[in-house]
């Protein structure tokens, strides 16, 4: 089989709930930076699909899921939710008063992919930010979490003291996954098979009297990207969407930031006697060595982490590793001491 890459934006607001840019420029600024997916998420939600904005736009696809977003509970982003979007009659807002289980168990009945977004919360009383974390981990029927998000990256450090200074230099804020969020990944990991995505989480505004909002989304859609591993085309046909899905719920995706340099070419696989694996697939009783393989584009700073834990690491653009050892394995890569690329993992069962 040969896999492509392709590269896109998650977890995006337009003015279909909380933001207030239409639609039709969030897929143009999408356009005007060769993306090839984006995946639309606004809340409680699913009219975007219901108008006809899923689907092809020139060569860009346009994914449409929903971030069901309870009052006063965590928040999921649903993918592949079928039934609901054939029907537009069914009233999603109230989700709002419903728990994250509740919710969660309908989505699933719904045929919903679900991944976890900002799973430890944030809060920030002073911009008046009030995100609850997820609390139900023992619950099976979440897909992945959203390992790295930007605005939550981004607000983490903001004060008054530093507002202009982060709205000026925004991107030299970003500092990469919370190192915790990444450990209960790990955890997660051990016990099944959690895929990791990245959320922009945008909800820009056009601020009165301004001349353009504090960010654009041409300029986000330039940062943290999720890539996808599909087989052969990313066609013009009703494949297209499942084809992304899959490859975000199969964990056969890493995360870039792309800002730094275009992560294309990344490759993170484990070869054995049976065959060559990619991120995401679990092997199991696999009699002898494993032979690991990292390839990056540009030289950086590459780690291979065990079970949380770095097993590996070499400066340049390639890794090799041999194991015979059960555990989570996956990539982390620094460019310029900057965090970069994160795989998803290769279990070894």
């Amino acid at each position: 089989m040969v896999f492509k890459d392709f590269k896109g934006a998650c977890h995006i607001h337009t003015d279909y709930s909380d933001g207030n840019i239409p639609i039709h420029e969030v897929v143009t600024s999408a356009q005007d930076t060769d993306l090839d997916f984006i995946i639309l998420s606004d809340h409680n939600t699913l009219l975007p699909k219901h108008e006809g904005w899923e689907g092809w736009h020139g060569k860009l696809l346009v994914i449409i899921g929903m971030e069901a977003s309870p009052r006063r509970e965590g928040h999921f982003l649903a993918l592949n939710t079928k039934p609901l979007a054939g029907n537009r009659d069914v009233d999603l807002s109230r989700y709002k008063y419903m728990s994250s289980r509740e919710c969660l168990e309908e989505a699933v009945d719904y045929g919903s992919t679900a991944y976890i977004v900002h799973p430890m919360g944030l809060r920030k009383k002073t911009f008046m930010i009030n995100l609850n974390g997820w609390q139900d981990w023992e619950r099976n029927g979440f897909a992945g979490i959203e390992i790295w998000s930007y605005f939550l990256d981004w607000f983490e450090g903001l004060k008054i003291s530093n507002f202009r200074h982060f709205c000026k230099y925004p991107h030299l804020q970003i500092k990469g996954p919370n190192p915790k969020l990444l450990s209960l990944w790990d955890q997660l990991g051990k016990h099944r098979k959690v895929a990791g995505i990245s959320g922009i989480d945008a909800h820009l505004r056009k601020i009165p009297f301004a001349r353009r909002p504090l960010f654009t989304y041409k300029e986000l859609f330039q940062t943290l990207r999720t890539h996808v591993f599909i087989e052969g085309e990313l066609s013009k046909s009703d494949k297209a969407i499942q084809s992304v899905c899959n490859a975000h719920q199969e964990g056969r995706c890493y995360i870039s930031f792309d800002l730094l340099a275009d992560a294309t070419g990344f490759s993170f696989v484990a070869d054995t006697e049976e065959g060559t694996y990619l991120m995401g697939k679990e092997i199991f009783n696999q009699r002898g060595k494993i032979h690991f393989k990292t390839k990056t584009p540009y030289p950086a700073t590459i780690k291979l982490l065990k079970d949380g834990e770095i097993c590996a690491e070499r400066n340049g653009s390639t890794l090799e590793y041999l194991n015979n050892e059960k555990g989570v394995f996956r990539i982390e890569v620094y460019r310029e001491n900057k965090p970069w690329i994160f795989s998803n993992p290769i279990y070894i069962r």
